[in-house]
């Protein structure tokens, strides 16, 4: 380190990072060797401060929760990495034989199995479905990968290796994390919310425009994306949490896990082909271990995670040489809360900041262009053309399972049986193609969200809606 860092410069930092993000409730957990300060942004509802208490859901930096309650689980004896996934969770399996007879545990928690993101299963399914039939619906999926080629990020990976861990442990999966995580660390605040388990009243909630005003919105990913998702942590807590991580992989055994157990989450097991900066800060090569993305940034080692949903964006990064780490969590979907907390760890490495902020943004933009570019060639809208007449009746495919075209007033609307939270209104382009307009204020369309599309494809036998983001479906009887 080439200067004491300043945190209070760092807590003004942050506090105009936040608002410059658009944050109604924001926390913040700083920690330097020994010490740890916590910055507190906005308000959880109006009049009610964020305290150091405050719950926020922070989604995918789950994952790391997660690799760890496996990890224990693997040092207690109980489990083991490279144990067969098929022989403790059979309903999930793969469109490839191969990927399902062979991937292991490890396979699932270093997200290498090369299973895609298309589809409701992983990330839009009713929320309140078993998650044994959200599973099973990875069968139909397609790979974007070929098996153990690469990093490929998968939801339903972690919700695999979290119902694992629960038929392992001999205990529901919320309780292991509190008895192997949260008791034996001290996270008084903090659990995971599966089935069964109500969040805090006080807690945080998810924010974004409806209306062109800022609103806070319903939380969209619930209990059954436990193990994905779903940990609700204070930033006390964080604090704590990252405190734990840096102190084990610096060689301690102090902890509710062998320094060597973490060193293994934070090995490289897959790479990450990605060359867009969000996922490769500064153009170094990186690598996911077990619940954490691990590289090099200026000669330092960067272990971190990023978190996200509808009104949701949060991201840990250790520097685990200098003993520093920085936790962000953010009400809020703006790219600058990562890159916030890249810049912080570099204030707190004594360095001179890249403007990530800048650098993330500009980012986001161009992958939003190039993802609605995509989208719209592949569904060509006709301006003046006359409205193609969608067939009212049942559609289905076996990843969405069954949606209703219905006549809606002049219109026509669109709901699906297993992912209520996408009842749309469909609004003519012109020709065949519709776009979605949801019901759902929490999916209101934000400036960087890709179109959800629709065109109808009169086939011989019988019509076809293929979709941008729900596959093709077919009429059924």
């Amino acid at each position: 380190m080439t200067a004491t860092p300043d945190l209070a410069r760092i807590g003004g930092d942050i506090e105009r990072g936040l608002a410059a993000a658009g944050s109604a409730a924001g926390a913040v957990a700083v920690v330097l060797g020994e010490r740890t300060r916590v910055f507190m942004h906005g308000e959880v509802v109006p009049r009610e401060p964020v305290v150091p208490s405050t719950l926020f859901h922070i989604c995918s930096c789950s994952k790391t929760f997660t690799a760890a309650v496996f990890a224990r689980l693997v040092q207690d004896g109980s489990a083991a990495w490279d144990e067969r996934a098929c022989s403790v969770v059979p309903e999930f399996e793969f469109s490839d034989p191969r990927a399902t007879a062979e991937c292991t545990f490890r396979d699932l928690a270093s997200m290498r199995v090369g299973l895609g993101r298309e589809g409701i299963a992983e990330w839009g399914i009713d929320q309140l479905l078993p998650r044994e039939e959200r599973l099973a619906r990875a069968r139909h999926m397609p790979f974007v990968a070929p098996f153990r080629e690469r990093f490929s990020y998968s939801n339903l990976c972690y919700i695999a290796l979290a119902l694992a861990a629960e038929r392992l442990g001999g205990k529901p999966y919320q309780d292991l994390v509190r008895d192997l995580v949260c008791t034996p660390l001290g996270l008084g605040d903090s659990y995971s919310a599966g089935f069964g388990t109500g969040v805090d009243a006080l807690a945080a909630l998810p924010s974004l425009e409806v209306g062109g005003k800022p609103a806070r919105v319903r939380d969209l990913t619930g209990p059954n994306s436990e193990g994905s998702a779903r940990i609700h942590l204070s930033v006390r807590d964080a604090g704590t949490w990252m405190q734990s991580l840096l102190a084990l992989i610096g060689g301690s055994d102090n902890g509710f896990l062998s320094a060597s157990a973490v060193e293994e989450m934070a090995t490289p097991h897959a790479l990450v082909r990605d060359a867009d900066v969000r996922m490769a800060p500064g153009g170094a090569e990186w690598s996911y271990g077990m619940g954490l993305f691990t590289g090099r940034l200026h000669g330092h080692r960067l272990l971190r995670h990023g978190g996200g949903g509808r009104g949701w964006r949060h991201a840990m990064v250790l520097a685990p040489d200098a003993g520093a780490g920085v936790m962000v969590m953010s009400a809020s979907e703006h790219p600058g809360v990562e890159a916030l907390a890249l810049e912080c760890v570099q204030a707190l490495l004594g360095e001179s900041r890249d403007d990530w902020s800048t650098l993330f943004h500009e980012a986001a933009k161009a992958a939003a262009l190039e993802e609605r570019t995509r989208l719209e060639s592949r569904f060509p809208a006709a301006p003046g053309a006359p409205v193609a007449a969608l067939p009212p009746g049942n559609y289905a495919n076996p990843v969405t399972g069954l949606a209703r075209v219905e006549p809606d007033g002049p219109g026509m609307r669109i709901d699906f049986e297993d992912a209520p939270d996408f009842a749309a209104t469909l609004e003519p382009l012109g020709g065949a193609v519709f776009a979605f307009a949801f019901d759902e204020p929490a999916l209101a369309r934000q400036p960087l969200d890709p179109p959800f599309l629709l065109r109808m494809d009169a086939a011989a036998a019988g019509p076809v809606l293929h979709t941008s983001h729900f596959g093709s479906l077919e009429r059924t009887a």
